[in-house]
C-alpha cells in the first residue's frame, strides 16, 4: 500500500494576491512511514533538544519565524527548512515519491474549477504511478490522506471520480475514500506541506531554492518524464520546468 499525503498551497480564493495555487505532497510505502517520521523527530531533537512531544513542522511558519520557530535566526530557520528538504530529497525510490500540479491564474475560472482541476491531476498520475508499479511486477494499492481543513471539497470531489471516472479514465488503483487528519497529527502530512511549498515559492516568486533539492523524487524525472509526476496547468506560453 501507498499512502498518497497531500496540502495545498496558496488559496484558490485569492487571485487578487497571487498567480498560482497548489496541490503537492509525498506519496510513501506503507513501510517506510515510521523510519521517515523517526528522521523528522531527529531534525527536532537537534534544534528542541528539551522538547520531547512533537512539535508540527510548516514551511511558512519556519520561514518567517512562526510559532515554535520564532527565537531563531534567519540563518537557522534556513537550515532547518534545508534539513527537511533534504530528507525528502535524499529519500529513495520507491520509498518515497514526490507528486504535484500547480494552476496558474490564466487558468482560474473559479475556486471550485481550480481545486478540482489540480486535484484531479494530482490523483491521476498518483494511479499511473500505481499502474506503472503493477506493470513491473510490484502491485501495489494507494490511499489519500488530506489536511482536514478542506474535508468536505475533497470528499465531493473523490466520490465524484469514483462515480463518473476523471478525465483520463477511472483511478481504479485508488481505493476507499479519502482519509484526513490535521497536521500536526502527522509527519507525513508535514512533508506534504514542505512539498507544495517548495513549488508555489517556485510560480510565485521565482525562487527554486527547495524545489531543485527535491526535483529528483519527482515520479518520472528518473527517466526524463518529469510532467509523470509534475503538472502545471497554464493557458499562456510558459518555459517552466515541466512546460519547456
Amino acid at each position: 500500500m501507498y499512502l498518497l499525503y497531500l496540502d495545498e498551497s496558496g488559496d484558490p480564493n485569492s487571485w487578487q494576491s497571487q498567480k498560482c495555487y497548489v496541490i503537492g505532497g509525498v506519496a510513501i510505502h506503507e513501510g517506510q512511514i515510521h523510519g521517515i517520521g523517526a528522521q523528522i523527530d531527529s531534525i527536532q531533537g537537534k534544534y528542541f533538544p528539551g522538547i520531547q512531544i512533537p512539535i508540527a513542522f510548516h514551511a511558512t511558519d519556519v520561514r518567517h519565524g512562526k510559532g515554535h520557530f520564532s527565537n531563531f535566526p534567519p540563518g537557522v530557520r534556513n537550515q532547518i527548512l534545508q534539513d527537511v528538504y533534504a530528507l525528502i530529497g535524499n529519500a529513495t525510490f520507491p520509498n518515497l515519491i514526490v507528486f504535484a500540479t500547480a494552476i496558474d491564474i490564466t487558468a482560474v475560472r473559479n475556486a471550485t474549477q481550480a481545486r478540482r482541476d489540480i486535484f484531479e491531476d494530482v490523483c491521476e498520475k498518483f494511479n499511473g504511478f500505481l499502474v506503472h508499479q503493477y506493470q513491473s511486477g510490484h502491485p501495489a494499492k494507494g490511499l489519500l490522506l488530506i489536511d482536514e481543513n478542506r474535508e468536505t471539497e475533497y470528499r465531493e470531489l473523490v466520490n465524484d471520480f469514483k462515480r463518473q471516472g476523471t478525465t483520463h479514465g477511472y483511478l481504479g488503483n485508488v481505493v476507499d475514500i479519502p482519509y484526513f487528519a490535521r497536521c500536526h497529527q502527522t509527519r507525513m502530512l508535514q512533508l506534504a506541506d514542505f512539498v507544495a511549498n517548495a513549488i508555489f515559492e517556485y510560480y510565485e516568486r521565482n525562487d527554486n531554492t527547495n524545489l531543485n533539492i527535491i526535483l529528483p523524487r519527482f515520479y518520472g524525472n528518473a527517466w526524463g518524464k518529469l510532467s509523470a509526476g509534475f503538472g502545471h496547468i497554464v493557458t499562456r506560453k510558459c518555459t517552466c520546468i515541466v512546460c519547456s
